[in-house]
């Protein structure tokens, strides 16, 4: 059967189309640690274990950072400032402020929009005005990282904590007393779900720890750590409360163990298993909500649990001035890393190379 003029010229057309897009290359990344410390945030490279002492004003808490890695935003200065960091020069480049007509700001949450121009903050308020303490009503304030104005102000309830962008960028995750979502476009509030205080009394309750949190380092899959009460039998629970940061849903795990205290931790990309710790370093199985595995961990305390992107090493840092490294599959002890200084926190970042 002959080939009509037509199906032969879309057929060259198609040829000549696919020779002529170009492959889209992956960008090449590098994968770092960066760890909070007294007047440093300390730059490792999990595979080196060399360290870069990055110099910023005071003890550096929570952080987060632009999409491609490459700026990292570290509060520092008692809450006061926000550090931002070349994570390519590793080095300090700029630090931002948000106080506003004489009144100091203390950050308690922040996170930066998906296309690195925006950070919103949450800022509690206050000054010494003569013999009178004053404060304004918490709020987020929206800084435009170019011009470094607060262009938007917005009101929020006393408790607001933790800020975390959707992966979409369309709404924020709001962490206070209760959960709520934050729209953007629409700029309204929507409770997602009733934590502290809920209005069924026979609801459970739960309490969770702000400052170790995941996000960007686990695929949008944010964790804190819970502990659960139920009025009805008053049993207590400990484990996680976790919010999907792509499709917005909560889930509330409740480990079937004996609690250990946990500060910390993440989960696998495979959403099987939960590693956390303390004093100890555990390993939990999701569908069972029981641990696989609990050993303790070779430097005592600490609060930052977390696991490297392929999901074969577990980083632990926080308290003491050191970073250790297990293996995820057994809990064996790899290695550690001397600091500096003693450490909050340690974040898993991805960094884009030119």
């Amino acid at each position: 059967m002959k080939k009509s003029w037509w199906s032969m010229l879309a057929a060259s057309l198609l040829t000549v189309t696919l020779a002529a897009t170009p492959l889209v290359e992956a960008k090449e990344t590098k994968e770092m640690l960066y760890i909070g410390g007294m007047d440093y945030v300390f730059a490792v490279d999990p595979e080196t274990k060399e360290v870069t002492e990055i110099e910023v004003p005071g003890p550096a808490r929570d952080m987060t950072w632009t999409r491609d890695g490459r700026t990292l935003f570290a509060n520092v200065s008692g809450r006061q400032a926000l550090a931002v960091i070349d994570t390519v020069k590793e080095e300090m480049i700029d630090v931002l402020e948000f106080n506003q007509d004489g009144y100091t700001t203390r950050i308690f949450g922040f996170d930066v929009d998906p296309k690195g121009e925006k950070i919103y903050v949450t800022a509690m308020r206050s000054k010494v005005n003569g013999v009178e303490f004053e404060t304004l009503p918490p709020a987020i304030l929206v800084m435009d990282l170019k011009t470094k104005e607060i262009e938007k102000e917005i009101e929020v309830p006393y408790g607001t904590h933790t800020l975390q962008f959707y992966e979409d960028g369309s709404k924020i995750a709001v962490w206070g007393r209760d959960l709520r979502e934050y729209d953007i476009e629409k700029d309204e509030f929507n409770v997602v779900k009733e934590t502290m205080f809920p209005k069924d009394p026979e609801a459970k309750r739960s309490n969770y720890l702000y400052f170790w949190y995941r996000d960007k380092d686990a695929d949008f899959y944010s964790m804190t750590t819970n502990y659960t009460s139920d009025p009805k039998t008053g049993e207590e629970t400990e484990g996680y409360i976790a919010w999907d940061l792509k499709n917005g849903e909560v889930t509330t795990y409740e480990f079937d163990e004996e609690p250990t205290g946990l500060f910390s931790g993440a989960m696998s990309k495979d959403r099987t298993k939960i590693y956390s710790g303390m004093n100890y370093l555990l390993k939990t199985d999701v569908q069972t909500m029981k641990h696989d595995k609990v050993v303790p961990t070779k430097y005592g305390s600490s609060y930052g649990f977390n696991l490297s992107g392929d999901d074969r090493t577990v980083y632990v840092s926080g308290a003491g001035p050191d970073v250790s490294f297990y293996d995820a599959e057994t809990l064996e002890f790899l290695d550690a890393v001397e600091l500096k200084t003693d450490t909050m926190d340690l974040r898993v970042v991805t960094i884009e190379r030119e």
